[in-house]
């Protein structure tokens, strides 16, 4: 018996030309058709919207399908967030409500992502909710720079290392009549933070970075940030370590899409042009691989082995380099994988960790508190907020009496707000200091237009009128700019930001060894 494959070929060859012709149309048509209908639930799925509802318009991204864009509080993007989310979302119906044609939005814009490798920890993402709504409930009840219009906090996410900017900013760019007048928070200097930057500011949206340091962000036009640069974090910290040590191990990131460690390691290179001072010593290694997007959790936990196996080698190298402080320009996760590997290299020798910012994203672990509790690793950051910057025990460097006061008057005013939101609330890593000092100053921008519902482009015009008379009380310090973008490469950093350098201690509660100001850090290069 004849095949049918074969069969069919012999019937067709018989057939006339113009009835094979009008087979082989038949056949294609056939198979788009069953292409699509395979097509149509897939492409369903993917772009399934998570929610759309009201001012919420929140869809899948990537093949994880984790949900990314912008809600009122109506959509939860994770159970930790839930207390958060309610009050914001209550707040939010009250303002609608009550004012209709006297409110706008301000997006707080993170990278949420419950993904174990997410380098924006969930308990900093609590924390920016928090410190924000706080600004929020704050500025609808009291005088800053004015009482209107009142503002509506919207809740955005790009997802896992900000890979999901382009819904996210697409969908606020689309606005669908919220009223966004400013994007706030951003939480972390990668390349998807940065893409989405300049994609809001090249369409005249106003931008205020929360705890973005890395250089990268120093004078983009319409964006201002809070806290201060790479550059000043770490002469802070250069100047603070250089009276203790005169060598020092460089442990460097190379990931060339994360700008925070690509700026770290420059700024730590100043080291060894500090005379009497030298980098005797340099430990690379590389998260790139498991910072891409696109793959799987496998893969991801994969390359996360990788990380941690070439960060627990480096014990050996800088233990024969002692004494030597090591200057660690990598994000906080990672450093605690080297923090955990001294608990049995060198136990003879005291080593000490100099390092920036992110490490408040190094979770405070029962693991992380034994690794201290010996005494033998020492980890030091130059921070851009604590509660205790404002403690009279702090250590200011001298000259600063006034910026002093209103530091403390901002961070009063902080602190009693937020206590009465969040009684249990965290505040030693900075992070919802930050949170509320980015949406307190994009209130302030706000209301400086002296118009009930601001478009962007108005709320930008106003970043250079941010100083003197109209500066920011706020919780992290006072809060000023020159906006100066053509005349300045640093039109977007605060204008003499105070940097506290903080310990990490056994017992979880990270203490203020000093709080220097830009101009008292001694030139390094």
């Amino acid at each position: 018996m004849p095949r049918p494959i074969a069969f069919a070929r012999r019937y067709v060859a018989h057939l006339p030309v113009a009835a094979r012709r009008f087979l082989a149309a038949v056949s294609v048509l056939a198979l788009a058709a069953v292409a699509y209908g395979v097509y149509v639930p897939v492409d369903h799925w993917l772009n399934k919207p998570c929610m759309r509802k009201g001012a919420t318009s929140v869809t899948h991204h990537g093949s994880g399908g984790e949900c990314v864009g912008v809600t009122d509080g109506a959509y939860l993007f994770h159970p930790s967030l839930k207390p958060a989310e309610d009050a914001i979302r209550a707040e939010n119906e009250q303002v609608r409500k009550a004012y209709p044609a006297d409110y706008v939005s301000v997006v707080l814009l993170l990278p949420i992502s419950a993904d174990k490798g997410s380098i924006l920890s969930m308990p900093n993402a609590l924390e920016q909710l928090q410190g924000a709504y706080a600004a929020q409930h704050y500025a609808n009840r009291n005088s800053v720079q004015g009482n209107a219009p009142h503002i509506q906090l919207l809740i955005g996410s790009d997802g896992y290392q900000a890979n999901g900017w382009q819904p996210a900013v697409a969908e606020i760019e689309r606005d669908r009549g919220r009223h966004i007048a400013a994007v706030t928070g951003f939480g972390l200097s990668l390349a998807g933070t940065e893409s989405a930057i300049r994609d809001l500011t090249a369409h005249n949206i106003a931008s205020f970075g929360a705890t973005l340091t890395s250089d990268s962000y120093s004078n983009i036009k319409g964006f201002v940030r809070v806290s201060p640069s790479n550059v000043d974090n770490m002469a802070a910290a250069l100047s603070y370590v250089q009276k203790d040590f005169t060598r020092a191990v460089l442990v460097e990131d190379g990931n060339a899409d994360d700008s925070y460690d690509v700026t770290l390691v420059s700024g730590f290179k100043k080291f060894s042009a500090i005379k009497g001072h030298q980098i005797v010593g340099v430990e690379p290694y590389d998260t790139s691989e498991r910072d891409r997007d696109g793959q799987s959790a496998q893969e991801r936990r994969r390359h996360q082995t990788e990380v941690a196996t070439r960060i627990s080698q480096m014990t050996t190298n800088i233990c024969a380099e002692q004494p030597a402080v090591v200057l660690f320009a990598g994000r906080g996760q990672d450093l605690g994988v080297l923090v955990h590997a001294f608990s049995d290299a060198c136990l003879d020798k005291q080593i000490r960790i100099v390092s920036g910012d992110d490490t408040t994203n190094l979770p405070d672990s029962p693991q992380l508190r034994k690794d201290l509790a010996s005494g033998h690793v020492t980890v030091d950051y130059a921070g851009v907020a604590h509660p205790g910057e404002w403690a009279a025990t702090a250590g200011h460097d001298p000259g600063h009496g006034p910026e002093q006061q209103d530091g403390a008057q901002g961070y009063a005013r902080f602190q009693r707000t937020f206590q009465q939101l969040f009684p249990k609330g965290y505040l030693g890593d900075g992070n919802a200091m930050m949170a509320y000092d980015a949406t307190l100053t994009a209130t302030t921008a706000i209301r400086l237009t002296h118009q009930a519902q601001p478009l962007p482009d108005a709320v930008v015009n106003e970043l250079g009128a941010l100083q003197g008379e109209y500066a920011v009380l706020g919780a992290s310090g006072p809060i000023q700019f020159t906006a100066n973008y053509l005349t300045s490469r640093t039109g977007s950093n605060p204008v003499g930001k105070p940097i506290p350098i903080i310990r990490l201690t056994a017992q979880g509660n990270p203490r203020v060894l000093t709080v220097k100001w830009p101009d008292h850090a001694p030139p390094v290069g």
